[in-house]
């Protein structure tokens, strides 16, 4: 996965960076076909700021989260785009589910 990280008003630390590479990457488990991230953080006061932006074969996953730290931010901002990820997945399984016709059951258990 390609992950590109833009900082605004701040250098960000290879700790933060290695973070979010590795917190990136196990977003793949639940969507393998991920295949780029975008990822903006903002340091505007007291106030920290992450944009996630992933793009997938399937669909496209933004979110935008702040908090007072970076790591905080970091793992909401992740575990909003795993909820997007499961409903994505919920929602292509309801299709599949509406398209296969229905199947008869017998009905042995009254004989």
């Amino acid at each position: 996965m390609n992950i590109d990280i833009t900082a605004r008003n701040f250098t960000p630390s290879p700790k933060l960076k290695t973070l979010i590479h590795e917190k990136l990457n196990g977003l793949l488990k639940y969507d393998s076909n991920i295949m780029s991230s975008k990822v903006v953080l903002l340091k505007e006061g007291r106030a920290e700021k992450i944009e996630l932006i992933l793009k997938s074969n399937r669909a496209n996953y933004i979110t935008k989260c702040y908090s007072s730290v970076f790591e905080k931010t970091l793992m909401n901002a992740v575990d909003k785009i795993k909820v997007q990820i499961k409903k994505q997945n919920v929602s292509k399984n309801q299709l599949n589910n509406k398209n296969k016709p229905y199947e008869k059951v017998e009905e042995s258990f009254l004989d």
